[in-house]
């Protein structure tokens, strides 16, 4: 958690500075319609919440994976992926946690309930079958804690540029759940989320390429920042996160675990409890010139990886 923590001190310092300088980073403009976002977006309805996905079919599927994005992103972030691996043969779900992407966006008056009791409800609608589940940074927390939890419904985990959630210093928890706080820091962190010149700045650090970065259509991450309550809502999510349970994690099934030799967003000093824990014959693979958005830049590489894995082999 203290990696997230850090990043979130960055994201905030600079959305601070963009909302002093305005004119310098100019803003983009929202261009998705937030209630039918992609071609094959579909909206799940459980409790307070209306989760968004997107189902990515693969024909004669040999198995269905479930793929949870990391903080401040969305399902969009495993697009590359997935892609990759239908092509392998297997169904992918993409699906957006709530505050982030076009889920519903957490209030102080929201009834809260776990990420894990949400992805559960939304994977048990689609399939009565197992998943494979996977996640990405903070969403590999959230893919620990749905395994601990319902592990009727969890065949295996796959992680992907993440560590262990230790949890977050106090003093940090109680300015995420600060509702003054909130409502000053949360504005910020929304302005700086529609910035498509800051997002690239950001993701030259988190992908370890100034060129893909440069490249990068940030409009996929710009717009959903345009629904109210975004900054506010993805402050308040860090209260909701689990943490993880290393000894649960030794009992399990050989986990796949993937990331970027340079990732600068989890180091190895922040893998080190995790790396500890993985059961016996995990896989533990590292991908050469890769930064923190592994699953994007070396798509390929980490699908080819997974679907070895999944193999068996």
């Amino acid at each position: 958690m203290k990696h997230l923590h850090r990043a979130l001190v960055l994201l905030l310092s600079l959305a601070l500075l963009l909302t002093l300088c305005v004119p310098v980073f100019a803003l983009g403009t929202q261009r998705l319609d937030p209630d039918q976002p992609f071609e094959n977006s579909a909206f799940f309805d459980y409790e307070s919440y209306r989760i968004h996905y997107r189902v990515f079919p693969a024909e004669n599927a040999k198995d269905q994976i479930f793929l949870i994005h990391g903080f401040a992103l969305s399902s969009y972030c495993f697009v590359a992926l997935a892609e990759e691996l239908v092509q392998a043969g297997y169904t992918c779900v993409l699906a957006d946690l709530p505050d982030f992407g076009y889920s519903t966006r957490e209030t102080q008056d929201t009834v809260k309930l776990p990420r894990e009791e949400i992805m559960h409800a939304l994977m048990t609608s689609l399939s009565d079958k197992p998943w494979f589940v996977a996640g990405h940074s903070m969403g590999g927390y959230v893919a620990l804690g749905l395994a601990e939890s319902y592990p009727e419904s969890v065949k295996n985990v796959l992680l992907y540029g993440t560590c262990g959630n230790d949890g977050a210093p106090d003093f940090a928890v109680k300015l995420m759940e600060n509702d003054t706080w909130c409502a000053l820091i949360g504005p910020m962190m929304e302005t700086a989320g529609k910035s498509k010149l800051l997002v690239r700045l950001l993701y030259v650090f988190a992908c370890n390429s100034l060129s893909y970065a440069m490249h990068y259509d940030a409009s996929k991450i710009t717009d959903p920042y345009y629904i109210k309550g975004t900054g506010t809502g993805a402050i308040r999510n860090f209260t909701m996160l689990p943490k993880t349970n290393y000894d649960f994690v030794r009992t399990m099934p050989p986990i796949l675990f993937v990331n970027g030799d340079h990732d600068y967003v989890i180091t190895d000093s922040n893998r080190k409890n995790i790396r500890a824990a993985l059961p016996e014959s995990s896989v533990d693979y590292v991908v050469k010139g890769a930064g923190h958005m592994v699953i994007e830049t070396h798509a390929a590489e980490t699908a080819r990886v997974t679907v070895d894995f999944l193999a068996g082999k």
